[in-house]
């Protein structure tokens, strides 16, 4: 399995696409651990470490975005080398911009397609960048 023992840490506060993502990525060997609304972050991912793979949904709750998440955890240097994905049902045109100039290591469109979602984290994970 090509997710075999990798951490994997989601933010999704959709319960259904979360536990759709979850058993996906869970079928494939991964580890994953589920995180709703993104507001406190840090204290969670201290918690799931080691992470192999972030994956940020963009749009959440509360007023917070992925891109709020991702700034909180590259503000902590123990998170500077975990990959961090964005995943989202906003136009890739509009999206895709803004999380490179951002740092984010890919792009996700939702929903996801089942047979090439797991490899495309197991690539990101791998050190490739997906777009």
């Amino acid at each position: 399995m090509q997710l075999t023992n990798k951490r994997i840490f989601l933010v999704e506060d959709n319960i259904g696409n979360q536990t759709i993502t979850k058993t996906l990525l869970e079928s494939h060997g991964a580890t994953v651990a589920l995180h709703r609304t993104g507001q406190d972050i840090i204290p969670p991912l201290l918690q799931f470490y080691p992470i192999d793979l972030i994956i940020l949904d963009l749009m959440l709750p509360g007023g917070i975005t992925g891109f709020d998440i991702f700034s909180a955890i590259r503000n902590q240097p123990k998170f500077d080398d975990i990959p961090i994905i964005a995943m989202s049902v906003v136009d890739r045109s509009e999206v895709i911009p803004q999380a490179k100039k951002r740092g984010f290591s890919g792009f996700i469109s939702k929903p996801i397609n089942f047979r090439i979602f797991p490899e495309q984290a197991a690539r990101i994970i791998a050190g490739e960048l997906i777009w």
